[in-house]
């Protein structure tokens, strides 16, 4: 299922959400990339003095209700609880793909108090489940959730995002906020919501919860060890993953069905990113880099069902190149087709994301399916983006401009 490098707003197209047209969205995502490291520059040289930011004091918060249909398996578990309420993980999927769609029909999704600017952050494998975020008047973020088309807000403090869900309702996230009740500093911290509460994750003060599976497995980064941890349920306390020998930093971006975790690891002094998977056995591996590319640094950055997708790039200077992994056949391949990289891949290793003219498309195995724009597409500017999409290929979550060039929260649903 579904970063940590000063670079990341480039490299992922939607981490730092544009607040503007999108004739600024690849300049806003480097900019607000560039805001937050000086953020946590300051937190950490100099202290958070001066910043006006929500405080929360306390471990949860009353949120909206998410109804899904399930009750929270994890409201009750004792802390610490090594894992998930259920007795084993999920299985992987398996058999023949379905045949992939070849057309694709776009609408907005619903947003909540008549505003209009709004994207797609995540989703729940089966794509009922879509999380983002909408953009109120006076400059406010509004985390939003919604189930089979139907919008919930979210009440999280600070600057904020939820980034993957699973299909009974366990969100992940993170807020940029000043911590209060005896904590000093102002950084990201790390929430799981589920069943209408926000619950701040443990163990780690300054951090990030990237993704989790269905087991409730999530994983991400502790800020401050600069070290990629895990949680093995949204009760439990953070666990550091073990570094490979020369590494001083990395981040655990994605999390599989069966505890495979993929990231990156910072080498040679922190100036070369590796892709990294660490596997359930408790073994631990840089991913293959594919000498075509001539390639010295590169990302993973999500994994579902055995595919990882990432970026390579032979220094920090040049293009990227979009790759996908098999972690279980050590298959690697790269896909000119993507702008930077895909946004993801669903169970069968289909990708979504951005072609190198700025349209949203699906990649598939019979080939690529441009999707359909709001408005007419102007070449070379990126006004569709396709941010995730179902197992089965037919629900695709993601931003398109409208004719006012207001950036709106779509679904895609393909035949």
């Amino acid at each position: 299922m579904t970063e940590h490098d000063d670079d990341r707003g480039l490299l992922r197209l939607l981490d730092h959400d544009p607040p503007g047209t999108s004739a600024v969205d690849v300049r806003r995502a480097m900019t607000e990339g560039r805001r937050r490291r000086r953020i946590r520059r300051a937190f950490t040289y100099a202290g958070a003095a001066g910043m006006s930011i929500a405080v929360v004091a306390g471990g949860t918060l009353a949120a909206g209700p998410l109804r899904t249909g399930t009750p929270d398996r994890w409201a009750t578990a004792p802390a610490g609880v090594g894992s998930s309420p259920s007795d084993a993980p999920p299985p992987v999927v398996t058999g023949d793909a379905p045949l992939a769609p070849t057309r694709c029909a776009i609408s907005k999704l619903p947003v909540p108090d008549g505003v209009t600017m709004a994207l797609v952050t995540g989703a729940d494998p089966s794509g009922r489940i879509l999380l983002g975020r909408s953009y109120p008047r006076g400059g406010a973020y509004q985390v939003l959730v919604w189930v089979a088309g139907e919008p919930t807000k979210v009440r999280m403090p600070g600057d904020q995002t939820l980034r993957d869900v699973t299909t009974d309702g366990l969100a992940v996230g993170t807020t940029y906020q000043r911590l209060g009740a005896g904590e000093e500093g102002f950084g990201p911290v790390p929430y799981a919501y589920s069943g209408g509460t926000l619950t701040r994750l443990r163990g780690v003060t300054f951090g990030e919860a990237n993704a989790v599976n269905e087991a409730g497995k999530i994983v991400g980064r502790d800020e401050r060890t600069d070290r990629p941890v895990a949680w093995t349920s949204p009760v439990s306390e953070a666990v550091p993953l073990p570094l490979p020998a020369g590494a001083r930093s990395g981040t655990a971006h994605a999390v599989d069905e069966d505890g495979t975790v993929v990231g990156s690891v910072l080498t040679d002094g922190g100036r070369s990113g590796r892709p990294y998977v660490w596997f359930p056995d408790g073994t631990h591996r840089e991913l293959p880099m594919p000498t075509t590319v001539g390639a010295t640094d590169g990302r993973a950055f999500t994994i579902r069902n055995g595919w990882a997708t990432g970026v390579l790039s032979k220094d920090p200077a040049s293009s990227p190149s979009a790759v996908r992994w098999n972690v279980r056949t050590g298959e690697v391949r790269v896909f000119p087709e993507f702008n930077i990289r895909a946004s993801t891949a669903n169970a069968h290793g289909w990708q979504v994301g951005t072609d190198r003219q700025g349209r949203a498309m699906l990649l598939a195995d019979g080939g690529p399916v441009t999707l359909p724009d709001l408005a007419k597409h102007e070449p070379g500017g990126l006004t569709n983006i396709a941010e995730t999409v179902s197992d089965d290929g037919r629900t695709i979550g993601g931003q398109s401009d409208d004719a006012s060039g207001t950036i709106r929260a779509v679904v895609w649903r393909c035949t």
